[in-house]
């Protein structure tokens, strides 16, 4: 019991950093004051407090819910503090700190503290600072204790379950001690030796051969595996003997010498091993000839257009962004400035020119010639484009009829507008389409950084303004990019403005596509996807309303209410019996956001979900253009324990490199290569590679836009994990799913060949 009432616990002590999340303390107090009071001052350590007003009660606390830590007072009715303490130490073992607090401080009373089982005795009147340290200390030396005494008996049960030898010579070569190895016949064999030297057991080519190992241990620190063999009563076994001398003996030098640590093994079965790898080892070299393969042509396809062979909008982004750092690292001025810096000629700071290139009247030679010799064209406009844009400049083929030129100059304007000149010129001339000769010619819009737009971001919308205008002024021009091209359109203007009415008033749905197991039909999980009718605009496709959405700061309101409306309505599903994982796509914009993370631990704690149901997909090219920032932005969406999908693989962006450091385990092949899957054998050696690919990383492969039985046949005859598709069902909204499902449980697996087109 307490002598009197001590000062109160100092305020504001923090937790100490390197303990556990919760720690609970029993307190035991029959005084309600120094109950209290101990409370406070396990509270403001961090520490749960669990208290009672005596002995009994104490005990009763404990054996419900163990403690971290005790602190019992002496003199308590019922059970006094020291037989408690002696229960409680024998029921909780020696790693729980027990503290005894009482005004009796004479020896006596710290002997029998001690002789009931306490860890520490505290003295009344409490000082309350030290308190703190005392106890986090306690808590650290027995966790310490715990996790050293864990350790040695798993080493111990380790050392004893190989099926090696393992055993220590001293300098003498004198059996020391060894592990209990499973082969009793072995065990036997082997503790016979220990106390005996190597000389008096082994035959004298065995002595010589460990000798010799010994003697190259003390000198290397390690010697060379070298091979023995023992005649046992079942007969002939080989082993190899492994010998390093013991780090820690360097200090022993002169006091008897080194000892050793010598591991013997048994290596019989090796060369049925070896034979059996050597008959392996043509179709292991094959297999890493075809990814070495596979890997080519996967960087070749990240970063090459296949058309042309330039650099693609992946490489052509890549280097706008080392680009800018650059510009950006030599304090790149903006406006008036750097237009007044760049007439000052070569010795300025460099700055960069984008040029847009669009061919005109490329479409009728497709349509009125087919799109091989459209393709011809094609090459051929790039071949012309080389001979223009020198070396040290970036030209890319975006896509169709789109051509980009990055400029890095201290004159960049003047030398865009000069290489847009010759751009036309070279492109007029005409071009041989078998029998026939055709004409193009091109408009072209440029864009500086930093003096006309200071964004990096939206270079390449300023420059395709840009060369928007080069088309309403009649083609076959360069144009220079000024701020009102970027202006709205009556009718963008008016579609903006109904999206954000439409997000606003809820307006905007979503509808599911299940994901379903390729062998056996099961619903693993299914994929929100955004839709948009306007009573105006009709059913207007997210290709169009999404970049709108980026392009005016929209997306990442319409990002946020995706991620909650698909968790919300996966807590619906789950509240009547439904089990699946719901995944939502992720813009590059969404992955610039900083509260990205918050926000999505947010809606799975709104609605009662793990992270491990919900998963995030992110694009192929999303992937390959991703920055520092947004690769880090993955790392945590990863970390918090949601799933990242890649989706759109295949399409022609990422490498090996890209695969191995993003923490995604799901990656979804494109529609683009399941389409021909039951007709092409390439394209069934393609999605084979993927699978294996994917595999090999080891993440769940999806195949989406499944639209046929054969095709299922293919891909779970290759390994499929997951399908997706119009075959198994269309999109759908939400009130449909769970009718949909149960008809399912009703429904022939899809995988079976006898099975009709579902959906």
């Amino acid at each position: 019991m307490s002598k009197e009432a001590p000062a109160l616990p100092e305020e504001g002590l923090p937790p100490k950093p390197g303990l556990v999340a919760l720690v609970r303390v029993l307190i035991a107090d029959d005084d309600p004051g120094m109950r209290a009071m101990l409370r406070a001052a396990v509270r403001k350590l961090g520490f749960e407090p669990v208290l009672a007003e005596d002995g009994a009660s104490a005990l009763l606390a404990f054996r419900q819910s163990p403690c971290s830590l005790v602190l019992l007072d002496v003199e308590m009715p019922g059970l006094n503090g020291y037989e408690l303490c002696g229960i409680l130490r024998h029921e909780a073992g020696p790693f729980v700190p027990i503290v005894l607090v009482t005004g009796n401080d004479d020896v006596a009373s710290v002997e029998n503290a001690y002789a009931a089982g306490a860890t520490d005795f505290i003295s009344k009147p409490v000082n309350w600072p030290i308190l703190g340290h005392r106890l986090r200390h306690l808590l650290r030396n027995f966790g310490i204790q715990r996790d050293l005494q864990l350790a040695q008996a798993r080493n111990a049960a380790i050392l004893d379950a190989l099926p090696d030898l393992l055993f220590e010579l001293d300098a003498q070569g004198r059996f020391i001690q060894c592990n209990a190895p499973a082969n009793e016949e072995l065990a036997t064999h082997y503790r016979a030796l220990l106390g005996r030297t190597v000389s008096e057991v082994l035959s004298p080519k065995l002595r010589e051969l460990a000798m010799a190992a010994a003697a190259e241990a003390r000198t290397l620190g390690h010697a060379r595996p070298r091979t023995y063999r023992l005649h046992l009563p079942a007969g002939e076994r080989w082993f190899e003997l492994s010998v390093a001398r013991k780090a820690a003996d360097d200090s022993l030098e002169g006091q008897g010498g080194p000892t050793f640590i010598a591991l013997s093994r048994d290596v019989t079965a090796r060369k049925d091993a070896e034979r059996r790898i050597s008959d392996l080892a043509d179709s292991l070299r094959q297999a890493n000839a075809d990814l070495r393969r596979a890997n080519d042509q996967l960087q070749r396809q990240a970063f090459e257009d296949p058309l042309s062979g330039l650099p693609n909008r992946a490489l052509f982004n890549q280097r706008l962004g080392q680009a800018l750092q650059r510009i950006a690292a030599q304090g790149g001025a903006t406006g008036m400035e750097a237009g007044a810096e760049a007439e000052a000629g070569a010795g300025g700071p460099c700055e960069l020119g984008v040029m847009f290139i669009d061919l005109d009247g490329f479409k009728p030679i497709n349509d009125s010639f087919g799109h091989a010799a459209g393709d011809a064209v094609l090459k051929e406009v790039a071949r012309r484009l080389e001979s223009v844009v020198r070396g040290a400049d970036l030209l890319a083929r975006l896509g169709g009829d789109e051509f980009v030129a990055l400029i890095e100059s201290p004159t960049a304007g003047e030398e865009a507008m000069r290489v847009g000149s010759r751009i036309i010129e070279v492109l007029r001339r005409p071009y041989a389409v078998g029998r026939h000769r055709v004409s193009l010619s091109c408009s072209i819009g440029v864009v500086l950084h930093p003096r006309q737009e200071p964004s990096g971001d939206r270079l390449l919308a300023c420059a395709d303004a840009a060369m928007y205008e080069a088309k309403r002024a009649g083609g076959s021009c360069c144009v220079l990019y000024e701020k009102s091209m970027s202006d709205d359109g009556p009718e963008e203007v008016l579609m903006r403005q109904a999206l954000r009415e439409s997000l606003e008033r809820g307006d905007l749905v979503l509808h599911y596509q299940p994901k379903v197991d390729c062998t056996e039909g099961r619903v693993h999980g299914l994929e929100a996807l955004l839709r948009w009718e306007h009573e105006k605009f009709g059913q207007v496709s997210p290709e169009i309303f999404i970049p709108l959405a980026e392009r005016y700061g929209l997306i990442g309101a319409i990002g946020n209410w995706v991620i909650d409306t698909a968790c919300a309505q996966l807590a619906q599903w789950q509240a009547l019996g439904l089990r699946c994982r719901i995944s939502v796509n992720l813009s590059p914009h969404q992955l610039r956001q900083p509260d990205l993370v918050e926000r999505i631990g947010q809606a799975l704690a709104a609605h009662g979900l793990r992270p491990a149901q919900l998963s995030c997909e992110i694009t192929e090219s999303t992937m390959m253009e991703h920055s520092a920032q947004e690769r880090a932005m993955l790392e945590r969406i990863a970390a918090m324990g949601v799933r990242l999908s890649i989706d759109d693989f295949g399409t022609g962006y990422s490498s090996l490199a890209q695969l191995r450091h993003i923490p995604a385990r799901q990656l979804k092949i494109d529609r683009s290569f399941v389409t021909d899957l039951a007709s092409s054998e390439q394209a069934r050696h393609v999605v084979q590679a993927v699978i294996q690919l994917a595999h090999g990383l080891g993440m769940e492969v999806v195949a989406e836009g499944v639209e046929t039985q054969a095709q299922m046949n293919v891909l779970g005859a290759q390994g499929c994990d997951l399908v997706q598709g119009f075959h198994i069902a269309r999109p759908m909204p939400a009130a449909d799913v769970p009718g949909w499902m149960r008809d399912r449980e009703h429904t022939p697996s899809l995988w079976s060949p006898l099975a009709g087109p579902a959906g």
